[in-house]
């Protein structure tokens, strides 16, 4: 008595967020009518199910479910290779019960969050902004910081130029902005700017910043 397990395919390739299938085939072994009960086994277990999850066979005679892999679109999902097993358990005959393995192959995604904090600053000589890079991808982010202004009126520096931030933590980085010349007297003048965090494999996150930039001589002064 027991049962025979076999997959329509051994590898199987998602990406998190989307849903694979896999078509499992039971065969009845035994020499009595036994219902089967199939589950997952292995690291992928928590976001897969097989839909019919029993089978009621004749002896010598087969069924099919279909094995449903759908990894959450998270940080936390993990990727690479992850074994995985197809059990059919026997009501009548426990000890028969059979294990088919295969691997499940889970992509990588980005999405990644950036915010310049404060957006506008104010200073006669420059100002600091603050950049923060959250990681929302599953995967370990390699990124380069850089700034410009189309003018160029400005002059940056970018404190670390480059940030490696793991799935769901956050990277900061300090972006100094300096005039490239200064006044005495008048009124503040505008200088936009733009600061670009370049990930690997997509478009740039484009970020707009201002310096309000104001006189050396402060207004009380001027008679």
């Amino acid at each position: 008595m027991g049962a025979l397990v076999t997959l329509s395919e051994k590898t199987i390739e998602v990406l998190p967020g989307a849903v694979a299938t896999c078509t499992v085939t039971i065969k009845n072994t035994g020499t009595v009518v036994d219902q089967f009960t199939i589950d997952i086994l292995g690291d992928a277990a928590a976001w897969t199910a097989a839909e019919p999850p029993t089978l009621s066979l004749f002896p010598g005679t087969e069924g099919t479910t279909t094995a449903f892999f759908r990894p959450p679109r998270a940080a936390e999902t993990p990727t690479g290779e992850l074994p995985f097993g197809v059990r059919a358990r026997s009501r009548e005959d426990p000890a028969g019960s059979a294990v088919e393995e295969g691997v499940l192959v889970v992509g990588a995604y980005q999405d990644t969050f950036a915010e310049l904090v404060p957006r506008t600053s104010r200073g006669s000589r420059g100002a600091t902004h603050e950049l923060a890079v959250d990681n929302r991808g599953n995967s370990r982010l390699n990124a380069t910081v850089t700034a410009g202004d189309q003018d160029q009126l400005l002059a940056f520096d970018v404190e670390p130029p480059g940030l490696v931030v793991d799935p769901g933590t956050a990277g900061f980085a300090k972006v100094r902005v300096k005039p490239r010349q200064r006044f005495w007297r008048g009124q503040p003048k505008t200088r936009a700017f733009k600061v670009a965090v370049q990930g690997e494999g997509g478009p740039p996150i484009l970020l707009d910043g201002s310096l309000l930039q104001e006189a050396l001589l402060p207004r009380w002064l001027i008679p």
